[in-house]
């Protein structure tokens, strides 16, 4: 099943309320070009993905099913995250040196979102060790809270919230996101 913000692009409504997403790494542009390149990582590369849906109130059983972990069809990062329309963004930005990537709708579902946010903690090795890259899913539409918000410094992992400044550099590109949705 594809994420939200991926049936957006390609012309399909949902009817849900989708969590954003909106992620940044800060990396060379060499680096960039190798990850873009690079087939993308899987969901069973890392063993924190049933913590991360015990620390939720899920429906149902809240278990990670197998179906969950199948990775999104793409030959390279660039095919799964080059996909442009609305609601979508992706820039390197060369002075900055960081690429950021954000979906305005992207899921509702925590198995769903889990097809993109695999292949985008596979990054987290690129992303400069000393820097402040992460992911963050969360309503930035509805205002319903934080579903995941992960540190990308040499590794992934799920962590408890972002700073003020990293919560507003994703609310600014998420509102133009928004913006340009409205018109």
């Amino acid at each position: 099943m594809l994420v939200a913000g991926l049936w957006t692009a390609v012309g399909q409504v949902q009817a849900s309320e989708p969590s954003s997403l909106y992620f940044r790494c800060n990396m060379t542009a060499a680096q960039y070009a190798e990850v873009k390149a690079a087939p993308p990582g899987g969901a069973p590369a890392f063993d924190d993905w049933q913590q991360w849906f015990d620390s939720h109130g899920m429906y149902g059983p809240g278990k990670v099913r197998s179906e969950d972990l199948r990775p999104l069809v793409a030959r390279n990062l660039r095919e799964l995250v080059g996909v442009t329309g609305w609601g979508t963004y992706s820039e390197y930005d060369e002075k900055a040196g960081a690429w950021r990537f954000a979906l305005l709708q992207f899921s509702d579902n925590y198995g769903e979102m889990i097809s993109l946010l695999a292949p985008l903690r596979s990054v987290a090795p690129y992303c400069a060790a000393d820097s402040d890259s992460f992911m963050l899913v969360y309503s930035y539409i509805w205002g319903n809270g934080d579903d995941a918000y992960l540190t990308l410094n040499g590794r992934s992992q799920f962590a408890k919230a972002p700073t003020p400044a990293q919560r507003q550099e994703a609310d600014a590109v998420l509102a133009e996101l928004f913006k340009a949705a409205q018109r």
